[in-house]
């Protein structure tokens, strides 16, 4: 990169808070210390021309969960563990709503399906059986009442005829979201430089080099780099994992109202402006899909095609669009914040749950380094 003095004094000058990392943790991390200590300077640096991971990428949903995933997640790491994580979305969600007005991410508050193989019997034995249980749990943690409810299915013929339905689910358009988190940020006097990548942290320098060996200091440094840790701090447990996604051209009698999700969460789809939107699938190659490398695969693509067409007949002939985006998965769903050092704080590992669990995520941080 060719760097004038000008650029290269810019990027280097040293701020009170370097935060790696301008997707929705990022962003909603320097608000929220911001919004704590104006007198603190911030900079935040990001390695592409946007939030380059899966902040932009997602498929916009509002959601903290569907039953098949819940209990899921319960058997792998505890009633109470799976709780505490829902109630961080619930929370995040709560904040970027607050943080962020409704109208202008375009949020939908159309509620969440959860669809069903017609083979899958058992499972939906086990799902509907939970319902009370869950909704006790909701209500304990959450406050909110009802929150999952056995419906008919009216819609999918493809699907069995049972379907269970929150009305607490919502979309959103995710770049809508992070053009105002940067606008906020902005707005607060942080500075946000794109374009920066980090090849290597020297925690005992309080130094950052950068792939263009630009050296830049910091005083205090979150990583907030979620599904790209692995590169810069591979003892973390925190690994890449990329979803597949489509969105079809606008389509005539769109049968879809809600936030969809099927197969225990890896599978999820909606309409966006009489389009249809399907992604995830990577459980079918979990290990080929745990990559941070950008891309498409046939195996997936054709999954992808064959549910789109059981959802709506010949639109897998109607693509407008495919894309992919990294998120950061682990052993358990549970966040990770984590002292690396006295100066160095992660933040990462938000379990496929960005758009929920970031400005939650944020918050902690912000408190972290502010009650120093």
């Amino acid at each position: 990169m060719n760097y004038s003095f000008w650029e290269k004094y810019f990027i280097e000058s040293p701020a009170q808070v370097t935060i790696i990392g301008a997707g929705i943790v990022g962003l909603s991390t320097a608000i929220s210390i911001a919004e704590r200590n104006m007198d603190l300077t911030i900079k935040v640096l990001d390695r592409g021309h946007l939030s380059y991971g899966a902040s932009t990428k997602n498929a916009g949903f509002s959601c903290f969960g569907s039953v098949s995933e819940i209990l899921d997640d319960m058997q792998a790491n505890g009633e109470e563990m799976c709780m505490d994580i829902v109630k961080m979305r619930w929370q995040g969600l709560s904040k970027l709503k607050e943080r962020v007005h409704p109208e202008i991410m375009e949020y939908q508050a159309c509620g969440g399906i959860e669809f069903f193989k017609k083979t899958d019997v058992e499972t939906i034995e086990v799902c509907t059986q939970a319902i009370p249980h869950l909704n006790e749990l909701m209500e304990g943690y959450l406050s909110i009442k009802n929150c999952y409810q056995s419906k008919p299915n009216t819609t999918l013929s493809a699907f069995d005829s049972t379907t269970i339905f929150n009305p607490y689910e919502g979309t959103i358009n995710p770049v809508k979201m992070m053009q105002e988190l940067y606008k906020k940020a902005i707005s607060l006097g942080i500075t946000i430089i794109f374009g920066i990548e980090i090849n290597d942290i020297r925690m005992d320098d309080h130094l950052l080099i950068t792939k263009d060996n630009l050296h830049i200091n910091y005083q205090k440094l979150i990583l907030c780099t979620n599904g790209f840790t692995q590169r810069i701090m591979p003892e973390l447990a925190v690994f890449p994992a990329r979803n597949q996604v489509l969105m079809t051209l606008p389509l005539a009698n769109n049968p879809l109202a809600a936030a969809c999700h099927y197969d225990k969460g890896y599978i999820y789809f909606r309409q966006y402006k009489n389009r249809i939107l399907i992604g995830g699938g990577r459980n079918l190659d979990l290990d080929g899909e745990m990559t941070d490398n950008f891309g498409l695969t046939d195996k997936i693509q054709h999954y992808l095609l064959d549910i789109l067409d059981s959802i709506y007949p010949g639109a897998s002939t109607q693509i407008d669009h495919w894309w992919s985006g990294i998120m950061g998965v682990g052993p358990s769903k549970y966040p990770i914040i984590k002292w690396l050092d006295d100066s160095v704080l992660a933040g990462v590992r938000l379990g496929g749950m960005g758009v929920a669990i970031g400005s939650y995520l944020g918050e902690q941080l912000a408190e972290e380094v502010t009650n120093l």
